[in-house]
């Protein structure tokens, strides 16, 4: 054991020190950033590790911080673009809704979102869990600020966080102030927007706060035999939050939160069809019409499909949100109680193959109608003369509803189906505290108790017309012989239901020193527990066991320093973390039928960050932030198909998919003040080195379909599935300048640009066996425009 400690402690001090070489002897990695909005001084706020507010420099962990006021330098409009300047970050569309987010951190994946599979990041927006990625990925509408926790969460924010937490934070309403603001903005492909923002403090005790934005947009993929636009999109977001202060000691806050959107699309682009097959290739003519731009496609037309939606290619997203918190400050410590609401209605249609024949099409649709219900009673404060800082909470958390997923192929009548009623309730139990034994040395230790009860009830069936009165039930043991005997089947004669139980102890261990008040050491070792997740869509019995719950055990190592009268400020962390029963979602083809299959593997991850503001001169700060990240299977025992038969296989030797091992980004912000006016200047480029997006290897693909796992294509097309299924290293950049009226800034016009220089780079890629094609998505391409402010 002394041999191994002394291993992991040198690989660590090497990722520490190649990280700081890094930083101080090239161009800066880095991203913090310091805004008078958010701290005085340059001391940034953030969520400490005892959920009470510390100052970021002064955390023992890894965090990277936006204001709202970074938010729109950078150009992050959407939640989606947060990982672009974060490192050791990444966030890609889901394959099954654009709205919905797949997660990856530290070398651990959520690669598929349905219902029964829960994300390694948890996102809480407002201090409520967001369970399901679905309804997302939408504007950020009146943002205080946004903070990434690097690394497991679950003591202070539970389970299904064993990677990490994102926590978004609106604007609460402001006492005794009117304010607000109006904006508008015009842009490329007809992109209009417009965002409303009042705060009504009428005293000290009663305060509301409205925010309301519409956005539209033309399409701008073109649909090469029909003329046909997609990739349209109109959104409307709002919220509103009222305060009532009662007494000095006594806070409600409560809140609602309305979003619906609708993008006319997601439109996929063909890339191969019937990789190796027989010369059968209905998206040839096709792929020669696009000629590989990005933004021409080739969408079949639905009705070739009977039973398909009218309308089309589409994706509609609706969500409501509710919270009430009660804030008491007491004697000893403030208590605090959380309670959330939300409720999810999504559907969609999406071609998935993207080429416009009827004898290959593959079309999918999908349908979610989910709810949830949290609360939270928590208790913080200090004691033992301020030596103690302590965190102790009960959380409660119930989601109920239906997620379905129906497709058909070869411009067919008969659309199989799966779906997955679920009813689950979490209950966890926590204390964390900070003792600080002098100004110098202090310890963090903390524990979770989690229990998971799980319900799920699948249904698979075979549906003529995509109607609601199945043919047949999958797998046909579930029939119970009604057809024979003459009867109408329905959609409950296939109901599968199961439950489960999950239960963990989560924990966090650490000390850091300050060795002064600009230099922070701190060293932690972490376990993290990911629930449980149960099969949603398979059709074979001996396949139905859950995938395990996926647990963490990480160290991290790092040092925070600001100098030059906090001008400067560098931060560096190493880490290494092994999980045990990683989750994996695999697409696999059994019977005709491309099924879920949700697995379970053994991961070992090095990796490393650092971040880097310096503030040059008065008015200037440059920014930079990297990582790099080294995971590897240590064990993976998953399935393949041979013969039609779901088999047993090794996968130790496949592909991570949705992780990026290189990342780094540069940014610059100016601040003048021209006299008549404000000049406010920003440039940030993001870059990320290159992504799989399919866990199959080239020996793999090569070996013969009679060896477990092999795909059996000859080493030209292995190599085109290889290429085509990994995203390219690329990088983006964005652009802002305005220029501020008034005494207080009170008028502003701005023009800004979003991957300015128009990098293309595959988003979210498909390679389905069986039928053998590949389609994909691809990154946004420039958009730039001109948008107007009152403030007032």
């Amino acid at each position: 054991m002394k041999l191994r400690y002394n291993r992991v402690s040198a690989r660590l001090f090497a990722a520490v020190s190649f990280g700081a070489l890094a930083v101080s002897a090239a161009p800066a990695f880095a991203q913090a950033s310091s805004d008078d909005a958010e701290a005085e001084d340059n001391i940034i706020v953030v969520t400490g590790i005892t959920k009470q507010d510390a100052n970021i420099q002064d955390v023992p962990t890894t965090i990277t911080f936006f204001s709202g006021a970074n938010l729109e330098e950078k150009g992050i409009q959407l939640v989606g673009d947060v990982a672009t300047f974060t490192p050791g970050f990444n966030i890609r569309g889901a394959g099954n809704n654009p709205t919905a987010l797949v997660l990856s951190m530290r070398g651990q994946v959520q690669n598929d979102v349905i219902a029964t599979l829960e994300p390694s990041v948890g996102v809480y927006l407002d201090e409520m869990y967001i369970a399901r990625a679905y309804g997302l990925n939408t504007e950020m509408l009146d943002i205080s600020n946004v903070q990434v926790l690097k690394g497991p969460q679950g003591t202070l924010f539970g389970r299904n966080t064993s990677a990490g937490a994102v926590l978004i934070q609106t604007n609460d309403p402001k006492f005794e102030e009117i304010s607000g603001l109006v904006k508008g903005t015009y842009g490329r492909f007809n992109e209009r927007s417009g965002t409303a923002i009042l705060n009504l403090g009428f005293n000290d005790s009663i305060a509301v706060r409205g925010a309301i934005t519409y956005g539209k947009r033309d399409g701008y993929k073109t649909d090469v035999n029909t003329g046909k636009k997609y990739e349209g999109r109109e959104t409307l977001n709002g919220r509103v939050k009222v305060a009532f202060k009662p007494t000095d000691t006594l806070e409600i806050l409560l809140s609602g939160e309305w979003y619906d959107g609708d993008i006319v699309g997601p439109a996929r682009q063909n890339l191969y069809y019937n990789l190796g097959g027989t010369g059968f290739d209905p998206g040839a003519a096709d792929r020669a019409a696009m000629g590989g731009d990005p933004d021409l496609v080739a969408i079949s037309d639905p009705s070739v499909s009977a039973g398909a939606p009218a309308e089309g290619l589409f994706n509609s997203v609706k969500t409501q949100t509710y919270m009430a918190k009660v804030s008491l400050e007491t004697g000893f410590g403030e208590i605090r109680w959380i309670n959330g609401y939300r409720k999810i209605k999504a559907s969609n249609l999406i071609d998935l193959d993207g080429e416009s024949s009827a004898t290959g099409n593959h079309f999918t649709q999908g349908s979610q109608d989910l709810k949830q219900f949290s609360s939270e009673l928590q208790l913080t404060g200090q004691g033992l003369d301020d030596a103690l800082d302590y965190a102790v909470g009960i959380t409660y958390f119930n989601e109920s509803g239906f997620d379905q997923s129906r497709s058909v192929t070869s411009g067919g009548a008969v659309w199989s189906g799966f779906k997955g009623i679920i009813d689950n309730d979490s209950m966890g139990m926590y204390a964390q505290a900070n003792y600080h034994f002098n100004d110098a040395l202090s310890f963090t230790g903390g524990l979770r108790y989690s229990i998971d009860d799980k319900g799920i009830t699948a249904q698979s069936a075979v549906y003529p017309l995509n109607g609601s009165v199945p043919a047949v039930c999958l797998p046909t043991s579930f029939n119970i012989g009604i057809v024979l005997a003459g009867g109408t089947l329905t959609p409950e004669d296939c109901n599968r239901p199961r439950s489960d139980t999950f239960k963990n102890l989560s924990y966090t261990a650490g000390v850091d020193y300050k060795i002064s008040d600009e230099i922070l050491i701190f060293a932690k070792h972490s376990k993290g527990y990911r629930s449980g997740a149960q099969q949603l869509r398979t059709l074979t019995l001996n396949d139905t066991a859950p995938a395990q719950p996926e647990i963490v055990y990480e160290q991290e190592v790092g040092i925070k320093t600001q100098f030059w009268d906090r001008r400067v400020r560098f931060n560096v962390a190493g880490y290494h973390n092994k999980v045990k029963n990683a989750q994996r979602s695999v697409i696999l083809a059994i019977g005709g039928t491309s099924q879920t299959i949700l697995e379970n593997a053994d991961t070992e991850t090095w990796g490393v960050e650092a971040d880097l503001a310096v503030e040059v001169a008065d008015g200037l700060t440059l920014t930079a932030a990297g990582s790099i990240t080294d995971p590897k299977y240590k064990n993976y025992s998953g399935f393949v198909v041979v013969g039609g038969v779901l088999t047993p296989n090794d996968k130790s030797d496949t592909q991570f998919t949705g992780i990026v091992k290189e990342q780094f980004s540069i940014g610059a912000n100016y601040v003048a003040d021209l006299g008549m006016a404000r000049l406010g200047l920003n440039a940030n480029y993001a870059w990320q080195g290159k992504m799989s997006q399919t866990e199959q290897t080239f020996a793999r693909l090569t070996a013969p379909t009679t060896t477990a796992g092999g795909g059996g294509f000859d080493a030209a097309n292995a190599q085109a599935i290889l290429d085509a299924t990994t995203t390219r290293a690329h990088g983006i950049t964005n652009v802002r300048a305005s220029l501020a009226f008034g005494d207080n800034d009170n008028y502003e016009i701005a023009l800004f640009g979003r991957n300015i220089f128009d990098e293309r780079a595959t988003q979210y890629t498909l390679f389905l066996g069986g039928l053998n094609y590949i389609g994909t998505s691809w990154n946004e391409p420039a958009t730039y425009g001109v948008t107007g402010t009152i403030k007032f």
